[in-house]
């Protein structure tokens, strides 16, 4: 695949129209970067400005010759199925791959250096593979390895053609070809781990807002807007607050503290409802970018309780009122919700009759005789703070 204009190449390799070029190509490979999608088109672009004619096969391939393996990464001017039945019946298994793995990073390395055409001809590779498109010549440039895979940049055609002009222009390539194989590496890693982490938030029952210390919102998942609807928080202009004085000073007296720490409260919405919150305070995150440092979240807040779930503070609350111990409390708030003791026994993975006893506990600790009074009780337990 031939580009329609095909830029002068002069053979003086400090001409400046040739460096026009090159620079022209450089800028292509690092957009492709940010466009993973565009490496097809400026493999294209490589064949048409540097290639002779009818070399127009090009292809970036990560390759193992334990186990044979390949996985294209980017290719053009390949025939349909060229693809499969290579990674199928070839990869790492014919003499250009096994010979090539020898080589180190940045190399740019011709196949008649590695083997005669005399030689090549003669191997099943050529005669059963190549021969029908005419290619018996390779100029490769290996990028990268991983393992046992080697990732390498593979131009090919006729070999009775001139590749000098090729192989300057790949030499000078190299290196930014290897930088943008490993930012685009880098830059899919992190984009996995953003993406894995959005979805874990968003899949949250609950309210997660990540904020810096002037409570500005850096992110925030898909439950959030409810609680903003629902009047527990406010979120003008980007910044983060409770519509409850009490609750907001607690968040305030967070961010001035210079000891990294935790709140667990009871925030009030504006129709009187309350609200579980959670807020952890971390150490500031701060990143590297072009012209300075970039800070990140020193506060993760949450809202609300996952069912089956019971806000800490509730448990704290009980379990310091009756003298209950954290299983004890949590036992008891879980059958004030609703739970019979069955389906508490389920959710713990505990046996009945372990349960049966810790309520024994509580009965003997609170007065409570019953289950109905026990509900009874903690339905007439003042609220944390009234005494």
């Amino acid at each position: 695949m031939q580009s329609d204009q095909v830029p002068t190449f002069p053979s003086d390799h400090n001409a400046p129209a040739e460096w026009e070029v090159l620079n022209a190509l450089i800028g292509e490979i690092y957009d492709s970067v940010l466009h993973p999608e565009s490496w097809n088109e400026t493999l294209a672009r490589i064949t048409g400005t540097l290639c002779p004619l009818s070399w127009e096969a090009a292809f970036i391939l990560w390759e193992s010759n334990s186990p044979p393996s390949a996985r294209f990464v980017a290719a053009t001017g390949l025939a349909a199925g060229v693809q499969e039945i290579y990674s199928a019946v070839y990869a790492g298994n014919h003499p250009w791959s096994r010979k090539l793995m020898s080589y180190g990073n940045g190399s740019v390395v011709d196949s008649n250096d590695i083997m005669t055409r005399e030689e090549f001809l003669e191997t099943e590779f050529f005669r059963n593979f190549l021969a029908p498109w005419g290619i018996d010549r390779m100029i490769a440039v290996m990028l990268d390895k991983r393992g046992s895979e080697r990732l390498g940049l593979m131009l090919c055609g006729p070999g009775d053609r001139d590749v000098e002009r090729l192989k300057r222009g790949l030499r000078v390539l190299a290196p930014h070809m290897q930088r943008a194989m490993r930012i685009s590496d880098r830059i899919a890693t992190l984009d996995l781990a953003a993406g894995a982490a959005r979805a874990a938030a968003d899949a949250a029952p609950f309210a997660i807002f990540s904020l810096d210390d002037q409570l500005n919102i850096l992110a925030a998942n898909g439950r959030a807007a409810r609680y903003e609807k629902a009047g527990f928080i406010r979120a003008a202009q980007g910044r983060f607050a409770f519509t409850h004085p009490a609750s907001q000073k607690r968040l305030l007296d967070l961010v001035k503290s210079s000891d990294p720490a935790g709140l667990a409260f009871q925030t009030v919405g504006d129709a009187g409802g309350e609200c579980p919150v959670l807020v952890a305070r971390v150490k500031r995150q701060s990143a590297q970018q072009l012209g300075g440092v970039r800070l990140g979240a020193s506060l993760i807040v949450t809202l609300g309780s996952a069912p089956g779930e019971t806000p800490v503070v509730e448990i704290d609350h009980v379990a310091q009122w009756f003298g209950l111990t954290p299983a004890e409390a949590r036992l008891a708030v879980a059958l004030a919700a609703g739970d019979t003791l069955k389906d508490y026994a389920a959710l713990r993975a505990v046996s009945v009759n372990a349960v049966r006893f810790l309520l024994k506990s509580i009965f003997r600790k609170t007065g409570a005789t019953t289950q109905a009074q026990l509900v009874a009780l903690l339905a007439r337990l003042p609220a944390p703070g009234v005494n």
